[in-house]
This record gives structure tokens, C-alpha cells and sequence, in this order.
């Protein structure tokens, strides 16, 4: 018998909702072995590493879920919070500089406070003009692996990997079905009215978000926002 089986009846369950489809999985939290991993990934201080580190912790302790990768980042990040959240801590103290004062700042952050946003007039359905609708899709884990290879990205790039499928009156296309090259000859070829709408998608995306209070020396009080994995790595 491995002495590891003797401690496996004792983790705990709990269960979450997955924000996008509401669907209700069961998780347990981080063990020692998942610790290391996410350690060592924090250390490289690389996003894919991260992300990846990330993505095999999520299917270790949701033994149930499937596609991670493929998941909207915003799921991703919610699941995460919650593993954290029941391994580690509710409560995080992180220290942030006051802009304003230059200060150092410690705050209280409660993790199972925390949620994703889904604003109020966000569409993935995008109408460029009477015959060209565009349906996006949300970034991915996988789509950030793939691509980045430690590169700074910027709007443009972010734009081009959320389109999913391109409609006209008479057909549709996959991006999936076409070189990328061919993707960003489409971008390229959009209006700046056209391309704001595009961009608008990824302006209003859900997110990971949190706003918290504080008040430095000169007793004003202040707002910092928390939002996505980097912020919340913690």
C-alpha cells in the first residue's frame, strides 16, 4: 500500500460553479505537490509558465473537468481563485505603493470575495457591416502557450486570437481553417470603425476583478483595482 494513500481519505471537497456555463464541479485543494509547482513557476516569472503551471494544477484538483486550456482565461482564473482561496488562505495582505504619496500600503483582500464581472452590453457577436458578422471568442490558455513565446503582445494580436468565425450572407469560415496569416490580412483590411468594434469585445470582456480601499497618510482615501491572474498570483 503507498503511504500517500493513507492521507488521501482525509482532503477535503468542496464544490464551485464555473461562471460561464454554471456548471457545478467538485475540487479539493492544493496538496504539497501542487505547492511545487506553482513555486517554481512564480520563480521563472513567465507567463506561459505560469499559465501552464496553472492549467495542470486546475485538472489535478477538478479531476472532473475537461479542456482547461481551451476554457475562457476568466473561468480559468476564477477556478484558480477558489483553489487558492481553500488551500492557502481566504485572506491575502498584499502591500501596494500609493501613487500619490509613494507610500507602501499594506491591504486585506478577501479571495471568496471575489468575481468575475460580466458587463451589461458585452456581445461576442460583432456586425461590421450588412453582409460581415464576427463571432468572437474569449483568449484561452491555449491560445497564450501557442503564441507568446515570451513576447510582449499587443491589442492587435489580442484581437486577431479572439476571432473565432467570420459570417457573410452566402458562408461562414472558421479561423481555425485558415493560417493566421490570413487572419491578421482580414484585420488589416478592417476600417477603424470596424476594428473598434472588435476591440470593444476584448475592452469588455469578463474579468477577474476587485476593488479595494485604502487610505494613505494624508487621509485621503484611494481605490486600487485588482484584476486577472497576475494581480492574483499570489
Amino acid at each position: 500500500m503507498a503511504l500517500s494513500s493513507l492521507l488521501i481519505k482525509e482532503t477535503p471537497q468542496y464544490e464551485l460553479v464555473v461562471p460561464s456555463t454554471n456548471k457545478k464541479f467538485k475540487y479539493r485543494p492544493f496538496l504539497v505537490k501542487e505547492e511545487k509547482i506553482l513555486l517554481v513557476a512564480q520563480e521563472t516569472n513567465d507567463i506561459q509558465q505560469i499559465y501552464t503551471s496553472i492549467s495542470e494544477v486546475i485538472q489535478s484538483c477538478v479531476p472532473d473537468i475537461e479542456g482547461v486550456e481551451d476554457m475562457p482565461l476568466f473561468d480559468v482564473e476564477y477556478i484558480f481563485l477558489q483553489l487558492r482561496a481553500k488551500s492557502v488562505g481566504e485572506i491575502v495582505q498584499p502591500t501596494i505603493t500609493c501613487q500619490e504619496t509613494g507610500e507602501n500600503i499594506p491591504i486585506e483582500i478577501n479571495l471568496t470575495s471575489i468575481g468575475v464581472e460580466f458587463p451589461k452590453d458585452h456581445t461576442k457577436n460583432i456586425k461590421l457591416n450588412d453582409d460581415v458578422l464576427v463571432h468572437m471568442k474569449y483568449p484561452t490558455i491555449r491560445s497564450i502557450i501557442e503564441r507568446h513565446d515570451g513576447e510582449v503582445t499587443d491589442l492587435y494580436d489580442n484581437v486577431v486570437d479572439c476571432i473565432g468565425t467570420i459570417e457573410s450572407n452566402k458562408e461562414s469560415f472558421k479561423s481555425e481553417d485558415y493560417p493566421r496569416e490570413e487572419i491578421e490580412d482580414f484585420v488589416n483590411h478592417l476600417n477603424n470603425e470596424q476594428f473598434s468594434k472588435l476591440l470593444d469585445f476584448l475592452i469588455t470582456s469578463p474579468r477577474l476583478e476587485q476593488e479595494v480601499k485604502y487610505t494613505a497618510s494624508d487621509d485621503i482615501e484611494r481605490r486600487v483595482v485588482f484584476s486577472g491572474i497576475s494581480d492574483f498570483f499570489l
